[in-house]
């Protein structure tokens, strides 16, 4: 329901701000620079077009001159401003289908008139050559029939009335029907006025008829031309386009100016659930803080109660490993017994004939202070001194004195010697059941195996051979109980496999050596050995092979967990039927330790 929650917010954020960028891209008007461009490409168009149709008004004022050059510049730089506004820097293609359309309208017809003015060069040139010939044999003709007939009469003034209207449709612009009609009519009345003898006048009249004739058709022909290019609607369609481009632009400014209205609603809108939404996230905080303050109140009581559970869990574990230590010893209680009592018995044997030995030697050394005293005060006979002194010596003689007093010094110093194992006995049970503060005390890894032999002693015995060879070491920092504790139940589950195994001779091997700035020690026996099933499970809890009260399950799992506390490594390697060996490797120095690791120990 979360993540549903989420992605709906995700979607209406993202909404959002779609409609933002939308708006503001509505709100993008025309570019006003562009816009100012384009009109000024169309302004130019437009000139270009007008200065070609006033250079074809001097063709059409003047008849007999051509513009050609003037009308080829203007044609191309027509051309060229066409190009700009179809696919130039001002192009208007593309912009609405209108204009496209519009724009489409406007480059034809003026292709169509390009295509007119072109025509119009070639055959204006034509048909101009033809009117001035026509023109040079107007008046030919005209004095030719003059010539003819009598000065100043009826036919001369027609010869020169038509000579007259004749220069006046060449130089005319665009000659009236009417100077036309009277040209034909004087035509008429002056092949009238011509008498049928009059043949030669009558020939050079009908010459003159053709050649005016020719006139009139030339220049109908030229005014013609000139006329379907000015009737081309250049103009018209230019200023279509242009109205249409400018509304196209006034519109988007226009509905520029409408989406900035929407787009202020709009931002209105998005304030207001902004703001709605600080105040939401304001109370959210506000909230927030004083669960916080709750939290931490309650992660602190939290905190508290793992701390005390975590203590008693130190005090159970440490507990637990002492348990198990005193369990370990428990096993041994009859052997360290007998360890002690054996040198204690022959102690007692030889406290006892000390003193039935003093008895005598006290009988012995009071005859002779008797004797001395006698002597010393003079009072007695010497018959009396002498049968003192007598029976001092005899009694002497009797208990040889001498012989018995090495006696009880060989007495003694076997006493003391017993006495001396039963110490060392005593101190290696003091140091292996003592519970160590830390992990940073001086230990002699070779003195405490041979405390650990001494209190498993009791299992070594008989057909069990322990051979040593033990390498200069130098001392380490750890917890000597915790390893005391390592090398017993070690030596002591070899000397169970041994039994287990049923040997006629047993052997443990027991070998120190300094390796990789700590110290290896490597115990072997030819014990039972052990399987592969048996290998992957011994350092767990709980686990053993032992019969049901026979063992707790928890000494290797313990002896796994001191040697990882003291930053070593434990390797096992073990032959099913021929026995085992377990390798330790310790640091010389132990590595910086947590105060909950310490705990475990400071707890016991």
């Amino acid at each position: 329901m979360k993540f549903v929650k989420l992605f709906f917010s995700f979607v209406l954020v993202i909404a959002a701000l779609g409609g933002l960028g939308f708006l503001i891209q509505k709100t993008q008007a025309a570019d006003g620079q562009k816009h100012l461009e384009r009109l000024a490409a169309l302004q130019k168009i437009n000139d270009l077009d007008v200065a070609l149709n006033r250079a074809m008004t001097l063709n059409r004022a003047s008849s007999l001159q051509l513009q050609s050059d003037n009308k080829s510049e203007i044609i191309a730089s027509l051309g060229d401003a066409m190009d700009d506004i179809d696919s130039g820097d001002n192009s208007l293609r593309g912009l609405t289908q209108e204009i496209d359309a519009s724009l489409d309208q406007f480059l034809a017809t003026a292709g169509d008139k390009f295509v007119l003015a072109f025509d119009f060069d070639i055959r204006s040139s034509q048909i101009i050559q033809r009117l001035i010939r026509s023109a040079d044999a107007v008046p030919l003709y005209t004095n030719q029939s003059k010539n003819l007939v009598e000065a100043g009469g009826n036919i001369d003034q027609l010869l020169s009335r038509l000579q007259t209207d004749a220069m006046a449709v060449i130089i005319a612009t665009s000659p009236e029907e009417r100077l036309l009609d009277g040209i034909q009519s004087q035509l008429v009345t002056l092949k009238a006025s011509i008498s049928p003898d009059q043949v030669e006048l009558a020939q050079s009249v009908d010459q003159l008829e053709f050649a005016i004739k020719s006139v009139i058709a030339d220049k109908r022909e030229l005014v013609e031309r000139l006329d379907e290019f000015f009737d081309a609607p250049t103009a018209q369609h230019l200023k279509d386009l242009n109205d249409i481009y400018t509304q196209w632009h006034e519109s988007r400014v226009s509905e520029a100016a409408e989406y900035r209205q929407y787009l202020v609603a709009y931002a209105v809108v998005l304030l207001l659930i902004l703001a709605w939404l600080g105040l939401r996230l304001r109370r959210s905080f506000i909230e927030l803080d004083r669960a916080n303050e709750t939290l931490e109140a309650q992660v602190e009581e939290r905190t508290r109660d793992l701390s005390d559970t975590l203590k008693e869990l130190q005090n159970s574990q440490a507990q637990l490993i002492q348990s198990e230590k005193m369990a370990s010893l428990g096993q041994m209680v009859a052997g360290v017994a007998h360890e002690i009592n054996t040198p204690l018995g022959y102690a007692r044997g030889n406290a006892d004939i000390v003193k039935t030995s003093l008895v005598d030697v006290r009988a012995v050394t009071n005859q002779q202070s008797k004797a001395l005293q006698m002597i010393a005060n003079g009072a007695d006979s010497e018959a009396a001194v002498a049968e003192a002194l007598s029976m001092a010596i005899a009694l002497d003689q009797d208990l040889a004195t001498g012989e018995l007093l090495d006696e009880l010094d060989s007495l003694l110093a076997d006493t003391d010697h017993g006495l001396e194992q039963i110490a060392e006995l005593v101190a290696s049970l003091k140091d292996f059941s003592r519970v160590d503060r830390s992990r940073d005390d001086v230990f002699d890894v070779n003195k405490g195996i041979e405390s650990a032999l001494k209190i498993c002693q009791n299992h070594l015995k008989g057909n069990i051979q322990v051979k040593k060879v033990f390498g200069e070491l130098p001392d380490i920092e750890c917890s000597p109980s915790q390893l005391n504790q390592i090398f017993l139940n070690i030596i002591t589950n070899a000397a169970q496999a041994i039994d287990v195994a049923g040997r006629d001779e047993g052997r443990i091997f027991i070998h120190t050596s300094a390796l990789n700035e700590g110290v290896n020690i490597r115990i072997l026996d030819n014990g039972c050995g052990m399987s592969e099933e048996t290998m992957a499970h011994i350092f767990e809890p709980f686990f053993t092979t032992k019969p049901v009260g026979k063992g707790t399950g928890l000494g290797m799992s313990i002896i796994y967990r001191i040697i990882e506390d003291h930053g070593g490594s434990i390797d096992v390697k073990s032959i099913e039927g021929k026995g085992s060996e377990f390798s330790v490797w310790l640091p010389l120095k132990q590595p910086d330790v947590a105060a909950a690791d310490d705990a475990v120990a400071a707890a016991a």
